[in-house]
């Protein structure tokens, strides 16, 4: 009985003594690796995982029911040559991966609602498509299974409350939904930082003399069904298509938006430059605009585009054409 019960004993000590051990032996990675613990099955997921192949471990963990309720789901991060132990740490206190989602400036709510569903880390589905203009185009961050519809309401509430900080600032007679229509125009005729606020008088200039705005974003906005992008050149049929976003048939602005616009492009339609400015062309080199005051100049100025683009670069995307008359 006693040879028995010493024999139990030792291998208790023994059992418990690998355990411990265990805890301390490194992955078995070559380099860092991610692994995801479920919220519905957070055992059977750690597991599965290659990297864990310690039975021994989540046996123990097993038995001791309370270890296992506090486990934490999410995604995380496993280093080379990381303990054991310093991983059912990080599950312990839930100190799981976070990750960033960027959505570029002048993207449409079609846009961004296609990259979010296609993200399979977060959980859910946006079904309807968001007001144009709704969302803040910004970085948002997240962990594994939060939830779609979250993050298009931060990014609604980012939108809400740029808008509030800038309705203050503004001294236009436009009021802050024309602002945030004329952003959107701005945001998908140029990039660059300093061009926004001319760009931004040449329509300012042609609201006041009651001309056509012209925006061929505007077109591609109305010929894609508002997605906002086309995989050709528009032609002069296009520019004939009948919509009240086509800025080269109605007079005025757009019912809405045709993107969501960043911050600059916010401000640069409430702050235009001081020009007398009334059409813009983009550049042989497909980046920049030359401006000009009067049709005849605007001509000049696209015989000149045309002529860079044939000796310099290939020609422009289809949503950084020229505004003409």
């Amino acid at each position: 009985m006693f040879k028995l019960f010493s024999w139990i004993l030792k291998l208790f000590f023994g059992l418990l003594i690998y355990i411990f051990s265990s805890l301390f032996r490194t992955s078995r990675l070559n380099d860092h690796s991610f692994f995801f613990v479920d919220r519905n099955n957070i055992y059977a997921d750690i597991k599965k995982d290659k990297s864990f192949h310690r039975p021994t471990i989540f046996f123990f963990i097993e038995i001791i029911g309370r270890l296992r309720k506090r486990l934490q789901p999410g995604e995380y991060l496993i280093r080379k040559n990381e303990s054991i132990l310093s991983v059912l740490q990080k599950m312990f206190a839930g100190d799981a991966v976070t990750r960033k989602l960027t959505i570029p400036e002048g993207f449409t709510t079609q846009m961004i609602v296609e990259i979010i569903n296609d993200n399979d880390l977060l959980t859910g589905e946006i079904k309807e498509i968001p007001e144009e203009g709704s969302l803040m185009p910004d970085t948002y961050f997240y962990k594994f299974h939060d939830k779609k519809a979250t993050i298009i309401e931060k990014m609604r509430i980012h939108m809400q409350n740029m808008i509030s900080q800038l309705e203050r600032k503004n001294k236009t007679k436009l009021n802050m939904k024309e602002i945030l229509i004329l952003a959107s125009i701005i945001e998908k005729e140029t990039g660059l930082d300093e061009e926004r606020p001319i760009v931004s008088s040449v329509y300012h200039n042609r609201l006041k003399k009651q001309m056509r705005l012209q925006s061929c974003p505007t077109v591609i906005y109305a010929i894609s069904n508002g997605y906002g992008r086309i995989n050709k050149q528009l032609t002069k049929d296009d520019l004939r298509w009948e919509s009240p976003y086509n800025t080269y048939r109605v007079k005025g602005m757009p019912p809405s938006p045709i993107c969501c616009p960043g911050r600059k492009a916010m401000e640069a339609a409430m702050n235009p430059a001081t020009t007398n400015h009334l059409y813009f062309v983009l550049s042989g080199d497909g980046v920049h605009h030359q401006f000009s005051e009067d049709f005849k100049n605007q001509i000049k100025n696209k015989r000149i585009a045309k002529q860079q683009k044939k000796t310099t670069i290939p020609p422009a995307q289809p949503d950084k054409l020229f505004l003409a008359n």
